[in-house]
């Protein structure tokens, strides 16, 4: 059986001042991540898209985005599944758009702030949202009675697959509330949205980290960041995860990564 060990690189972490660079080992998550989504917070699946480019916004748009919305529908059970505007992220788009690098810092893209986001009125995210759920034939009422509210994400790897700075994600539940820290991002690649992200403090001792070496555009990593049901529960919704510079790969253009995000808000009727 091969070695659960993948790699040792560093993390970058926060202690609510400043960034603390932590050494850490990667697991290879192919060989020994969780099965178990609920409680870990990703899983990586196979999924084959019929994205002939994915470097053509327009086909990503109408294409991928109603493949994962549909995806969304099955994984979880929910009712509609409203997918958000592609995020492509590399170098190259971060010299159009800043916050498009690969983010390396240890973050979950949502706090329990998200439910009273979405549902109450005046807030900036609203502006953002709500063409989204006009797109789906919703309103805003449709989000503010839903029974269970959650935010599904996917990370797909479209560039060389060993790429320098790889995504990894860590167990959720081995990362308790009181480490988490609440950061208000007022704008993100130039939209006004006022949502709040976990920073991370660093573990005490090592956080469970795990990475899937090797992605391809046939697969998926899928990711949970929101889930109102875990919430009220007092359970892990996050789920931290991080770029990373891989050290079994070249720091050469040949091997920059490539990737695109989606995400979409799981909504129970």
């Amino acid at each position: 059986m091969a070695s659960p060990m993948y790699c040792e690189t560093i993390f970058h972490y926060h202690d609510g001042a400043t960034g603390v660079a932590v050494p850490s080992t990667v697991l290879d998550g192919r060989s020994s991540a969780p099965a178990d989504f609920e409680r870990c917070g990703f899983l990586l699946v196979e999924h084959h898209s019929a994205v002939a480019d994915w470097n053509d916004r327009c086909e990503l748009d109408r294409v991928y985005r109603p493949e994962l919305e549909r995806f969304a529908v099955d994984f979880t059970g929910c009712d509609t599944a409203v997918s958000f505007p592609l995020i492509a992220r590399s170098m190259e788009a971060a010299r159009a758009e800043p916050d498009h690098a690969p983010i390396e810092f240890v973050h979950s893209d949502f706090t329990d702030d998200y439910g009273p986001m979405v549902t109450e009125p005046g807030r900036p995210y609203r502006s953002f949202l709500d063409p989204l759920l006009a797109d789906h034939g919703l309103v805003h009422d449709d989000v503010a009675r839903a029974s269970r509210l959650m935010v599904l994400q996917w990370w797909r790897n479209v560039g060389p697959v060993d790429a320098d700075v790889p995504l990894a994600v860590c167990d959720a539940e081995s990362v308790p509330a009181d480490r988490l820290i609440r950061q208000m991002l007022p704008y993100y690649a130039g939209l006004r949205l006022d949502f709040e992200i976990f920073a991370v403090r660093p573990p005490a001792s090592s956080d469970r980290w795990f990475t899937f070496p090797r992605m391809t555009a046939e697969e998926v990593l899928v990711l949970r960041t929101y889930d109102s049901e875990l919430a009220a529960e007092g359970r892990a919704f996050w789920t931290p995860h991080s770029a990373f510079r891989d050290p079994h790969v070249p720091d050469d253009p040949a091997h920059r990564r490539s990737s695109v995000e989606a995400r979409a808000l799981c909504i129970w009727h």
